[in-house]
């Protein structure tokens, strides 16, 4: 289903938690204007649908968080999604969104090392909510998506450096 505008921007940061997604997210919304929605898994996830990662769920926080982007997109809203958005539960969907959305697609998948992400991980205030063995458990390393172009980010890029790339990326 077509969604979106010539002039809607969809930016999908996705890849291990604690791998920087959500710090360059929120670096990058205020720069990208005030009709700009910002689309955490993690709320989706935890907050909205009380998830516990158990598979079920996942798939239905998939739906949802895709439904609302489009809604988003469909209002004239510039989307910024931010998740692990693992392949099985996401490839299909962002796959299928990027291809129905009308205005430009930029996707950047984190190839951050486990070691680094749990090292990253230590400084988080959710390092109290959960640690090391579930970052291990959640880790599957890089996977890029089968049919989308992806501009991977490895651990050396620092979030300045990101959020000039995207933004260059999008022509702003």
């Amino acid at each position: 289903m077509p969604t979106g505008a010539a002039s809607t921007r969809l930016i999908v940061l996705r890849g291990p938690s604690a791998s920087g997604k959500t710090t360059a997210a929120l670096a990058l919304r205020p720069l990208l204007g005030p009709k700009t929605a910002l689309i955490h898994q993690d709320y989706f996830r935890r907050e909205l649908l009380h998830g516990d990662d158990k598979i079920e769920r996942s798939a239905d926080a998939a739906a949802i968080i895709i439904a609302t982007a489009r809604q988003a997109l469909g209002r004239g809203y510039d989307v910024i999604l931010d998740g692990i958005f693992t392949l099985r539960d996401y490839a299909d969907a962002l796959e299928d969104l990027a291809s129905d959305h009308a205005g430009i697609n930029r996707v950047y998948a984190f190839d951050v090392p486990l070691d680094e992400t749990i090292r990253r991980h230590a400084a988080r205030p959710l390092r109290a909510e959960f640690g090391e063995d579930e970052l291990r458990d959640w880790y599957d390393g890089w996977q890029p998506l089968p049919r989308l172009a992806e501009t991977r980010v490895t651990a050396d890029v620092t979030t300045d450096e990101l959020v000039a790339m995207i933004l260059r990326d999008l022509g702003a």
